[in-house]
């Protein structure tokens, strides 16, 4: 066997495992890391998971832009989750309005990304761009009859996330604990 070929298999071998390490207190999944502490229950979303995701999922510039963030239950599980925003100015398409969904429902971490286009025609678009006013982002409880006869799902978790440019409908993300048919979490809502 040549040097070159060890050195590869050594290479991957350490990919390996570093790709899998767990730390202390976690278990992994095939979905993701379980992250529950010592006591059995689960961590709120630290800053440091959504800082990751930003990095992982929104490119290496993404924590540099400025961006909001909304912390709470937004999944209805009792445990503290965390949503980032920003104005996304590295596709090659334009700017578009960012949105980063971090939670560690059930206790397995989930993230997801959306982006949203400005001055579309697509539903899920915002209709302004404005280099001085980012589109502003809030959390909006709804009662479960709102879930069940405007959305059309009672079982939801009946709190929206808004992303409002005060010029059109606010698009609003709903969280799903069962999947849409394309694996994501967080449905699209706009009135």
């Amino acid at each position: 066997m040549s040097k070159q070929a060890m050195l590869r298999g050594l290479v991957f071998a350490v990919s390996v495992v570093l790709g899998s390490v767990v730390h202390a207190g976690e278990t992994s999944t095939a979905d993701g890391v379980v992250v529950r502490n010592d006591a059995g229950t689960v961590d709120p979303v630290s800053a440091g998971q959504l800082y990751s995701q930003m990095r992982v999922q929104g490119g290496q510039y993404a924590q540099n832009y400025r961006h909001q963030m909304l912390t709470g239950d937004f999944t209805c599980d009792d445990v503290v989750d965390r949503v980032a925003g920003w104005v996304d100015l590295d596709s090659p398409d334009g700017p578009r309005f960012a949105m980063l969904f971090v939670t560690n429902h059930g206790g397995v971490e989930q993230s997801e990304i959306r982006y949203l286009p400005f001055e579309s025609s697509k539903q899920v678009a915002l209709c302004l761009y404005d280099e001085t006013a980012p589109p502003v982002m809030s959390w909006l409880e709804n009662s479960v009859e709102f879930m069940g006869e405007v959305i059309g799902d009672d079982k939801l978790c009946n709190f929206a996330i808004r992303v409002d440019d005060f010029m059109c409908d606010a698009p609003q993300f709903f969280y799903s604990e069962k999947p849409a048919g394309n694996g994501e979490h967080w449905l699209f809502f706009r009135n």
